[in-house]
């Protein structure tokens, strides 16, 4: 990736670098009971995974995870962008001025005044690359809006294949905890990293961090990972120097809590309101794929996994938001203010800090 592409790392900002040594399994929030719901699917490891990765490798918590970056052997790579679709090629569609005529269901509610033409399907399993990315932050050449994709424009393939795994419930309590519940298997879905795959996280931290444990748990039960400290450059790609009529787009590179929690019995759930805009801005337009469901528990503190559990629902990575501050200094003082941040003001939730919301933003 050119120099020129690259985002600063903040003074501020240091990076840990996580490589599995094993599959990663980590489930969504769907209900699982084996003997009840037979399969059960691993899904990719969202922010809140790597917060205990953080916390054991250092000896102690952080101020704040900014999110995590996915590295291969082609370098970093992020969720493709949700207005990138293919047709009989693959296109970014191109956000146009809604006409006044045109009413929605939703319009009772909010009004948004731009809509995203074209036609094809969401490249939602794909990747792209770090210079892919910066092309499509710029809104340029060969992401530049209904232009088709060339080859070199970076989209990839997951960085994970996954394995299916037979398991057997296990006793939780009584006399026989630990043991083997009869009859009861079920399947799972592994994760399992391609070659020179691992975890970039960013994380904000005052002092001078000193790495404590080098080998912590991800993933599962008695699965590991490699840590280690890394320089946090040649990761971001850069936003661009110029945002044309105050247009900005928020891309999200790590999925985003939004609204405030929401108790209910046993757990504690999440409701989205994904009409979001910063102060000074007017939503436009949004590109989403989909609700994603986080859920959460930690016995850390000394408590039970069930009187820690959290479901709560998050805008997925690759969303995009398009924002129309009025005129480009502003948009550019807010890009420079939040690029490579958490998306601000979306949720109260204690989990934000756990870098659910890292943004990019681009131009269009």
């Amino acid at each position: 990736m050119s120099p020129e592409s690259m985002s600063p790392v903040p003074m501020n900002t240091r990076w840990l670098a996580v490589e599995p040594l094993d599959t990663v399994m980590v489930r969504d929030g769907r209900r699982f009971d084996a003997g009840v719901s037979g399969r059960a699917a691993s899904t990719p490891p969202p922010p809140s995974t790597f917060g205990g990765v953080v916390h054991t490798a250092l000896g102690g918590p952080v101020g704040e995870i900014l999110g995590v970056v996915v590295q291969t052997a082609d370098g970093p790579i992020f969720p493709v962008p949700a207005d990138v679709v293919r047709h009989e090629r693959v296109e970014r569609l191109k956000a146009v001025e809604r006409d006044s005529t045109e009413v929605w269901d939703l319009d009772d509610d909010r009004r948004l005044s731009h809509v995203l033409a074209g036609d094809g399907e969401p490249l939602a399993q794909n990747w792209i690359t770090a210079d892919g990315l910066a092309s499509w932050l710029r809104a340029e050449a060969p992401l530049e809006p209904g232009k088709p994709l060339g080859r070199h424009a970076g989209v990839v393939g997951p960085p994970w294949k996954p394995e299916q795994r037979l398991g057997l419930a296990r006793r939780w309590d009584g006399e026989l905890v630990g043991t083997a519940q009869p009859g009861l298997l079920y399947t799972m879905s592994h994760l399992r990293p391609g070659d020179s795959t691992r975890f970039l996280v960013p994380f904000v931290d005052g002092g001078d961090p000193q790495l404590r444990q080098d080998l912590v748990p991800l993933g599962g039960r008695g699965r590991l990972a490699r840590v280690e400290l890394h320089g946090g450059a040649d990761v971001l790609p850069a936003a661009p120097d110029s945002f044309p009529g105050g247009r900005v787009t928020v891309y999200l590179a790590t999925p985003a809590l939004f609204g405030a929690d929401v108790d209910a019995p046993g757990i504690t759930s999440s409701r989205a309101d994904l009409w979001w805009a910063p102060d000074g801005a007017t939503l436009c337009a949004v590109a989403i794929s989909g609700i994603t469901p986080i859920a959460t528990a930690s016995d850390r503190q000394g408590g039970k996994y069930s009187d820690s559990r959290r479901l709560s629902w998050a805008a997925p990575a690759g969303t995009v938001f398009y924002l129309d501050f009025g005129n480009e200094d502003a948009a550019r003082r807010w890009a420079g203010r939040h690029h490579g941040r958490l998306l601000p003001g979306v949720s109260n939730s204690p989990l934000r800090t756990a870098g659910f919301g890292m943004c990019l933003t681009g131009s269009w």
